[in-house]
């Protein structure tokens, strides 16, 4: 082969494709060669299952589907569960895509249950977790399989359901029991249940989730010993990061040592972490604490929180969550509420791809939804009020709009009285001696 030319071509895909082109055979030969391990990504996923408001959201949308269809007309929502499902899973198919390198976790969470949806525990092959954390990145084939992604999802959003259901209803029979006893106690037991789902545990497992991806890349916060992490990456890394004792690394971490944490982040070959929260219910109001507890955390270990609120249309629900909207202009993720025909038809999947799909280090560069006024104002722990001036316990940071008397509801503190303060006669006499 004589004349012969290489030419090396960089694509936007990140893949480098060289290219041999022999004048003899005019014949082109393409090799792919693996691209360079800085630019994979971790999806975390948390999807809003809960029974309650996804069964009167279906019965609004069957009731509204019959009258607009006999006036010939095309529905506009509510989405269902399974729409939710169909467009989630086909979020994750697509990111998967990407880059073969990508990993996905998928939480449900379903009123005050949570758990893990993919990769399932104790699952074979690509659907287990240690398998899809400590697998070296360079195995052939993709981290996501396909159909078992859309197995695990469906299984364990059904039994998800089904233990939540079982726990309301168990709920309510007691709250029926104690209606039937006493009058009293039936007022009192009307204001146990809260309305919502635990969204700010599943922030919780999710960022607890991130970083057992990260100390297995060498990066990442772990209380154990550089020897005793595992593949001792993690222990090279936090070696060189100077965390010689245990809890060196959490230490950094929690007082902002820059040396030491500045290293960790930036260590090679750790995947950006990112966290897609689909919510369907209102807010939690006694969860902002730790809602905003998973929001500085996420922010201070360079997580980026992305938020996709969506609203059901019925009155009295929430139209937007200003918890997500606070998490996502934190931490720099992207935030969006689509209502209407947004979510059917195979909208919803068109609007996860377009806006939540591209890599965050792109993102400045294109035309996404920005959030322009967020409401910062914290929500009262006892009434749910959105509040400007507000009474704040020292010892667990609860908020309340009137000062509790004796104790604070939520963690039991006793309330220190105010000592009776000296009378301003004998300030101007005690003024006028000096």
């Amino acid at each position: 082969a004589e004349n012969v030319k290489w030419r090396n071509l960089t694509f936007a895909n990140q893949y480098h494709f060289h290219c041999c082109f022999t004048a003899a055979s005019q014949s082109t030969y393409l090799i792919m060669a693996p691209s360079s391990q800085s630019d994979r990504s971790l999806l975390t996923l948390i999807l809003d299952v809960s029974p309650t408001t996804w069964g009167e959201r279906d019965l609004k949308r069957t009731a509204q589907d019959r009258a607009r269809f006999a006036a010939s007309k095309r529905s506009v929502g509510p989405a269902r569960l399974d729409d939710m499902l169909t467009s989630t899973i086909a979020f994750c198919l697509s990111f998967a895509a990407l880059k073969r390198d990508n990993a996905v976790v998928v939480l449900g969470v379903a009123d005050d249950e949570v758990a893990i949806l993919y990769p399932r525990k104790g699952g074979s092959g690509r659907n287990n977790m240690g398998s899809v954390v400590h697998d070296p990145p360079d195995t052939a084939g993709s981290k996501v399989d396909a159909r078992a992604l859309n197995e695990s999802v469906r299984l364990g959003v059904a039994e998800l359901v089904e233990r939540a259901s079982a726990k309301a209803a168990k709920r309510a029979e007691e709250v029926e029991k104690q209606q039937s006893t006493t009058t009293e106690a039936a007022g009192a037991a009307a204001a146990v249940p809260s309305n919502g789902a635990a969204i700010a545990s599943a922030l919780t497992v999710a960022l607890c989730t991130v970083n057992r991806f990260m100390v297995a890349a060498g990066a990442g916060v772990s209380a154990l010993a550089p020897s005793d992490r595992p593949g001792g990456m993690a222990g090279a890394a936090a070696s060189s990061a100077g965390t010689s004792d245990g809890d060196g690394g959490v230490m950094a971490l929690i007082t902002g040592g820059s040396k030491s944490t500045s290293k960790v982040k930036g260590q090679r070959g750790a995947p950006s972490p990112r966290i897609l929260v689909v919510q369907a219910t209102d807010d939690r109001t006694g969860d902002y604490n730790a809602f905003m507890n998973c929001t500085f955390a996420a922010h201070k270990g360079n997580v980026v929180i992305d938020g996709c609120f969506i609203p059901s249309g019925i009155s009295g629900r929430a139209k937007n969550s200003a918890y997500l909207e606070q998490a996502s202009d934190r931490t720099g993720g992207v935030f969006l509420a689509p209502s209407g025909a947004a979510q059917v038809g195979g909208a919803l999947t068109e609007v996860l791809v377009s806006v939540f799909l591209s890599p965050v280090a792109v993102r400045k560069r294109m035309n996404l939804p920005s959030l322009s006024e967020v409401d910062f104002r914290p929500r009262c722990f006892e009434t749910g009020e959105v509040v400007d001036t507000a009474f704040v316990c020292n010892q667990c940071l609860s908020i309340f709009k009137n000062c509790p008397r004796e104790s604070c509801p939520t963690c039991g503190a006793d309330i220190a009285k105010k000592k009776k303060a000296s009378s301003p006669l004998k300030k101007s006499k005690k003024a006028r001696h000096t």
